[in-house]
């Protein structure tokens, strides 16, 4: 029997290359390498397909979401409607929830994110963002997925990301569930499960490592398979083998679930406590993709970002406090700014629903600087676009519903 052919998609950030090349041809398997700017149509040619770990568009405005809207992710979708295998490592599984291929609904709509890593123990968060460091998975029984080996045990892999748990509504926990899409799970070394760090590393739900789609022919994975140093996730690529040389008859199910439209709501600012807009001094190069992306999108519009705070302290507190301990903000490379009512212009803040950011910083400021005044303080970002079109309201809807600014899952968006 002829080797299969396995593409590996390759975005501007994309790493371990090398490591996927090696794991494939391992396991019998003869790998190529697709940039994501190459003819869409030679994706036609191959046998299955990995979206690459890394940093894609360097993750500015949220990882995996622009790669998510390029013309090679369209062309993934069709590949896997086909039946072709399709997995995710890292930000190759944000990629593949912010498209809508995982969990894959008719509309390849978004119904789940990956959002900030939450390290927990008991309830008190023990530290957030970026974290790698080896940790276990183990496949789940009852998964139907062409990278799950039955039987198989826990495997021992490295993790390295910032937004890795994967989250998702109540309503499509339930569907989740009932279809079991979750198809691998942190544990320790034993295959016990617990919410707790350091065997759950990124707060994820239900410890989910890894989501599949109804069909089982694709998989989002946060943790790194292909750099294992002693075989330990062979079993994962001996199933993804085992797949595309069955002849086993392929029929595509898309989940029956319908994905929510951004709801935008006015932001109300507080009666109470501050507000700070930090800006950059330097040039602003996420504003710069993030303006590109809306380009692509059909849409003629400047972007600007801002950071936006609200600190809620007991009255009387004096602010000037918190801004002079640097935590906030680089005095280096960003300033205060106010903004100002322009026409055409449309503000929307962006703050995620979980502030694992605003939470920690408020926790760093009490514990270290004795700011014991200090009730909460809430982390978000302002985006800017100044539009040159006539149909403003189309656009804004356009440029809203991309996602491109917001995760609905796991963020909410308000007009500012």
């Amino acid at each position: 029997m002829a080797k299969k052919k396995i593409a590996y998609i390759q975005f501007p950030g994309s790493n371990t290359e090398n490591e996927t090349k090696n794991i494939l041809q391992k396991h019998g398997m003869l790998p190529f390498g697709h940039f994501w700017n190459a003819p869409s149509e030679l994706l036609n040619d191959f046998d299955g397909f990995i979206i690459l770990g890394g940093f894609s568009f360097e993750d500015r405005s949220r990882s995996g979401i622009i790669a998510s809207l390029e013309p090679v992710v369209n062309e993934l979708k069709k590949q896997a409607l086909l039946g072709k295998p399709v997995l995710g490592v890292c930000n190759g599984a944000q990629i593949l929830v912010e498209s809508g291929l995982v969990p894959g609904n008719k509309e390849f709509g978004t119904l789940v994110s990956l959002t900030d890593n939450k390290r927990t123990v008991g309830g008190r968060i023990v530290g957030t963002g970026y974290f790698n460091k080896w940790c276990y998975i183990k496949p789940c029984e009852n998964a139907k997925s062409a990278f799950v080996k039955k039987g198989g045990k826990p495997m021992r892999v490295p993790i390295a990301h910032a937004e890795g748990r994967f989250l998702f509504n109540d309503d499509l926990e339930a569907e989740i569930l009932k279809n079991n899409l979750i198809t691998y799970k942190y544990c320790d070394s034993r295959g016990n499960l617990s919410n707790d760090f350091p065997t759950n590393p990124n707060g994820s739900l239900l410890s989910a490592a890894a989501l599949s789609n109804a069909t089982g022919n694709v998989m989002a994975i946060m943790p790194h398979p292909e750099r294992t140093l002693k075989n330990e996730a062979d079993d994962l690529f001996d199933s993804m083998k085992n797949y595309v040389e069955s002849d086993s008859p392929f029929s595509y199910k898309a989940l029956n679930f319908k994905s929510k439209k951004i709801d935008i709501q006015k932001f109300k600012k507080p009666s109470k406590g501050s507000e700070l807009l930090i800006s950059t001094i330097i040039a602003d190069n996420e504003a710069a993709s993030v303006e590109k992306c809306i380009h692509n999108l059909g849409v003629d519009a400047k972007v600007k970002k801002y950071v936006h705070f609200e600190i809620d302290t007991t009255e009387g507190f004096d602010v000037n406090k918190i801004i002079s301990t640097d935590v906030l903000f680089n005095p280096s490379k960003e300033y205060i700014a106010e903004t100002k009512k322009e026409s055409g212009a449309h503000r929307f803040l962006v703050r995620n629903k979980d502030d694992v950011v605003g939470q920690s910083l408020a926790q760093t400021l009490r514990d270290r600087f004795e700011l014991s005044d200090l009730k909460s303080i809430k982390r978000g970002i302002v985006w800017e676009v100044k539009i040159n079109s006539p149909s403003t309201k189309k656009d804004v809807d356009l440029i809203l519903n991309s996602h491109i600014f917001s995760n609905p899952i796991s963020q909410e968006c308000h007009e500012y």
